[in-house]
């Protein structure tokens, strides 16, 4: 079983729904917890007040152009088009909501490999997003407190 990550900075409505997605996960709940994955992508992008974004799609010729949507997908694409994540880390959110979107729409269970795989790359994302800046805020304070500029 999965143990529940300590996350200070995350927001308490995203740090809920990712201790009931591991919770789900640790009772096989993979559908489940598939679907609390997706949701902590939603709250990120609320909490982030991303509320559309850029996308790319084919048109009826060989070109693509680009939308503006309002749908997940789109909403993580205007993560990386705010500078919040890397394009690298935007496609891996997209993997989020395919298997969330299984997990909902077609009521497919993941596997519980491909749900550690996901709970892994979420646990980066919320790192990366909320926990790393307050350690480097804290880090520079204690810095400049020891050379006496406080």
């Amino acid at each position: 079983s999965l143990q529940i990550k300590d996350f200070r900075n995350v927001p308490p409505i995203l740090r809920r729904i990712y201790r009931e997605s591991i919770e789900a996960f640790n009772s096989e709940c993979y559908t489940l917890c598939a679907a609390g994955l997706r949701g902590i992508v939603e709250g990120i992008c609320a909490n982030q007040s991303i509320t559309e974004g850029p996308v790319s799609i084919l048109t009826q010729g060989e070109g693509t152009k680009t939308v503006r949507k309002d749908n997940l997908e789109g909403k993580i694409f205007g993560l990386v088009e705010k500078g919040i994540l890397t394009k690298s880390g935007a496609d891996t959110l997209h993997e989020h909501r395919y298997l969330g979107n299984e997990a909902v729409h077609e009521l497919t269970q993941p596997s519980n490999t491909e749900l550690r795989l996901a709970i892994e790359i979420i646990e980066h994302t919320l790192d990366q997003l909320y926990e790393i800046p307050e350690k480097a805020l804290e880090l520079k304070q204690k810095v400049a407190r020891r050379r006496g500029k406080t």
